[in-house]
């Protein structure tokens, strides 16, 4: 607790550094990360054999991208050859969700878990919550373990599973009356609508916050609605933790350049600002599973701007979903889900959930979970919502009592079958 206060307390105290001391200290890292792992751990060291990498003229600010993009298949095939050997206290055991279909674990030593569990927090105290707020949190692995600090009046977060009935969960909130609503965004549509429907409105939070999912502009409007305050949505990954978080004053997100160095990338190769590619992320503090150029096969683009709040951290503009979910074209070219989908805000009213499911060629099917607002009538209008970004495609629109989650507990708007 008394590391993890430190370690917070010095990443606040970053935001006021100007982008230059940033990017000193970030390329320092840089050079003794690359140099650890090239020496110590037996995966980066035949990897940077064989790409001819000489760690001893290795300069950061020069060579970083000289340096193999990697993934998480390469990691796994390493076992345990991408871990650090010689690390006294690797105990912390780290295990991604398994959204992508490609569960992972990967160890951590106790000092870097501490480290993340500050970055966890940053964001949110960043956006304004306080410490002795409380928190109802929608998540699809809650604990109902209380932490010390939270039975001393901080940092309180109840746990609630994302898949509880909204019934019982509004029954909860009204007990509880917390500050912070906070979850996948999937999770807080379905209370969002059982507010709106009901007509049963909770005591407004002061705060909500969206992860784990994309926001979908649909998804963020009806939250805003419902619940009577802006949405903040904070981008992080198992591998990397919370890297980058909205401010308030854009929709875009900060990237924590003290925390991870992010790179957009396209066939590999680096892509100018305002231009769309692969996220690849070196998580700076991790040495004893390093993740170094890795690829996290997410979409996004970096600002040409600086953001108005004054933040010295470069700003990503766009999370559009991942590479591996993209609409593949008639033409053999792909695009994102994203803008198609996003047309469907101007019937928030209707749709409780959806899915857009390619199934073959240019087909698909739009699974719609509707509300009691739906009518025979809206099929067609919004099926012409999808139309209107691709007019070839042919859909059919079904309507389902419920759309299942994957096993970590997250919707996925667009799959390919």
């Amino acid at each position: 607790m008394i590391a993890r206060a430190r370690y917070l307390r010095r990443m606040l105290r970053n935001e006021s550094l100007n982008s230059q001391r940033l990017r000193a200290a970030q390329l320092d890292a840089l050079d003794r990360l690359a140099r650890h792992a090239g020496t110590r751990v037996p995966f980066y060291r035949d990897l940077y054999r064989q790409h001819r990498i000489d760690l001893k003229r290795f300069d950061a600010a020069r060579d970083f991208q000289t340096l193999p993009i990697v993934d998480k298949s390469d990691l796994r095939a390493a076992g345990l050859g991408a871990q650090w050997p010689d690390c006294g206290n690797a105990d912390v055991t780290i295990s991604t969700s398994g959204s992508t279909g490609e569960p992972f674990v990967f160890q951590i030593d106790r000092d870097h878990d501490q480290w993340r569990k500050a970055q966890y927090l940053r964001p949110y105290i960043r956006a304004g919550r306080r410490l002795r707020d409380t928190v109802f949190r929608l998540t699809a692995f809650p604990s109902q373990r209380r932490a010390v600090f939270s039975k001393l009046g901080l940092l309180r977060e109840w746990q609630f599973n994302c898949a509880t009935p909204a019934e019982e969960l509004h029954a909860n909130w009204q007990s509880l009356s917390p500050d912070v609503l906070q979850g996948y965004p999937s999770a807080l549509r379905a209370l969002a609508h059982y507010c709106l429907e009901k007509g049963a409105l909770m005591p407004a939070p002061r705060m909500v916050f969206t992860d784990s999912e994309l926001l979908m502009p649909d998804t963020r409007l009806l939250l805003q609605r419902a619940f009577g305050t802006a949405v903040i949505d904070i981008f992080g990954t198992y591998e990397t933790d919370n890297i980058a978080w909205q401010c308030g004053q854009s929709d875009a997100y900060h990237v924590a350049s003290d925390c991870v160095m992010l790179e957009i990338v396209r066939d590999g190769q680096p892509v100018e600002p305002g231009e769309q590619g692969e996220i690849v992320v070196t998580v700076l503090t991790n040495r004893t599973t390093p993740f170094i150029r890795y690829n996290l096969r997410d979409l996004g683009q970096m600002a040409v701007h600086a953001c108005s709040c004054g933040s010295p951290f470069p700003l990503l503009t766009q999370l559009v979903g991942r590479a591996d979910d993209l609409i593949q074209l008639e033409d053999g070219s792909s695009r994102t889900a994203m803008d198609i989908l996003g047309r469907l805000d101007r019937h928030v009213d209707l749709v409780r959930h959806y899915q857009l499911r390619q199934i073959a060629g240019f087909r698909f099917e739009l699974l719609i979970v509707p509300t009691r607002h739906f009518a025979d009538t809206d099929a067609a209008n919004v099926i012409g919502a999808v139309h209107e970004s691709v007019p070839e495609a042919q859909i059919e629109l079904k309507l389902v009592d419920s759309i299942a989650p994957q096993t970590s507990g997250k919707r996925m708007a667009f799959v390919r079958t």
